[in-house]
């Protein structure tokens, strides 16, 4: 099989000649901008030595876009396009004595410490949780802005020429759950959407609206060469769901189905749904609104043993990620500990198709290039069937 075709396999639950690998295929199982340069010097590439100027809407996670000789070289079966930023917005980093900070284009203002490695959200455009406070911000990102379009359409047939998966994302920020709490304090979100049914529909509906334009330009474009359609939406913590099952399924779920409904439409690429955390109580959910793809299997948080998951739900969606715990053997431990884990996971995951191996969400600074190293070759080597 090629790249492409062992993807679509798993996808559909056959089994390939190999599992499949993602190393950087989507911009959830990427890799931050440090790590990369240690990878690249490990693996006798020279660094590139980004600055925050060159990562765009990403400089807030610090998380870069591999270059091709390392896709190559870690095996990845799977590459991301990107959308471009829109023509109203560009990064502008305003480099403090104590913070470093930007700001994005959703109106928010990011703070980083100096020394940090992450941009955090800070300063909000909207204050309160309430529906006047929603009203009256005006200044909401354009999904149909130019900027985000130009040459998507190629950069995608770009990494259909390499033979690898396609993926690609409508999401920027977070996603319709997710991005309020980007834009206002999380606690002002939350208690408004316990509170206020409809402050909840208010900001959820515009987000939904926000996304769903942008969706319909993407697969407009893209549709017809897509493999993977990712979207994220961070419904629980390391321990259990952030959430409520009623408020789910009362103002957010409704909008899930009504968006992936929409992806099926318009293309036969499968819906990818990113979400961190204690997962599993919302497998069933996410089953029933048209979810085919659940990452990143979080395998150090709660309730989400990769045996477990492949029993009770293997037949019904794949599992993309499961390799290694980052908050373990992958930054903490040896080589020989990471493949070792490796070997496990595929061992539980693999059988019957229904499984992608990725990173468990970005590779952070300082986790030792041997370790990422060890993750991949491992799977490569031990991944056949």
């Amino acid at each position: 099989m090629n790249a492409r075709e062992r993807v679509l396999a798993a996808l559909n639950h056959k089994e390939p000649d190999r599992v499949p690998i993602d190393f950087a295929g989507t911009g959830v199982s990427t890799i931050c901008y440090q790590s990369y340069d240690e990878l690249r010097k490990f693996l006798g590439y020279e660094p590139i030595g980004y600055r925050h100027e060159d990562l765009g809407a990403a400089a807030w996670a610090g998380v870069v876009t591999p270059h091709a000789e390392i896709y190559d070289r870690l095996h990845s079966d799977v590459q991301m396009a990107g959308m471009g930023a829109p023509d109203t917005w560009e990064l502008n980093v305003q480099y403090g004595d104590e913070n470093d900070t930007y700001v994005d284009e959703w109106g928010t203002i990011v703070v980083r410490p100096k020394g940090g490695h992450y941009f955090d959200y800070r300063i909000f455009p909207i204050q309160s949780g309430t529906v006047e406070a929603v009203k009256a911000w005006k200044n909401w990102p354009d999904p149909n802005n130019p900027g985000r379009w130009k040459g998507f359409r190629q950069r995608c047939l770009d990494v259909r020429a390499t033979g690898r998966a396609l993926t690609a994302f409508s999401v920027f920020g977070g996603g319709i759950f997710e991005q309020p709490a980007r834009i206002m304090p999380m606690e002002e979100f939350y208690m408004g959407l316990a509170s206020d049914p409809k402050f909840a529909d208010l900001i959820l509906g515009i987000m939904y609206d926000i996304y769903a334009a942008a969706t319909e330009r993407m697969l407009d474009e893209v549709g017809d060469i897509l493999d993977v359609w990712v979207y994220w939406d961070d419904l629980s913590g390391q321990k259990e769901r952030l959430i409520s099952p009623r408020i789910y399924k009362k103002h957010i779920k409704p909008l899930h189905r009504k968006l992936f409904d929409l992806v099926k439409s318009k293309t036969q690429a499968k819906i990818f749904f990113h979400c961190c955390g204690s997962a599993r109580p919302w497998i069933p959910d996410l089953i029933d609104v048209g979810v085919d793809i659940l990452n990143p299997v979080q395998t150090s948080a709660a309730g989400m043993d990769p045996a477990g998951l492949k029993r009770d739900f293997g037949k019904d969606i794949v599992f993309w990620g499961g390799a290694c715990n980052p908050q373990g053997a992958l930054a903490f431990g040896t080589p020989e500990q990471v493949a070792d884990e490796v070997r496990r996971n595929i061992e539980a995951m693999a059988p019957g198709g229904g499984f992608v191996l990725a990173n468990v969400h970005n590779i952070q600074n300082l986790v030792p290039p041997e370790n990422i190293v060890a993750m991949f070759e491992t799977a490569f080597s031990y991944g056949g069937y």
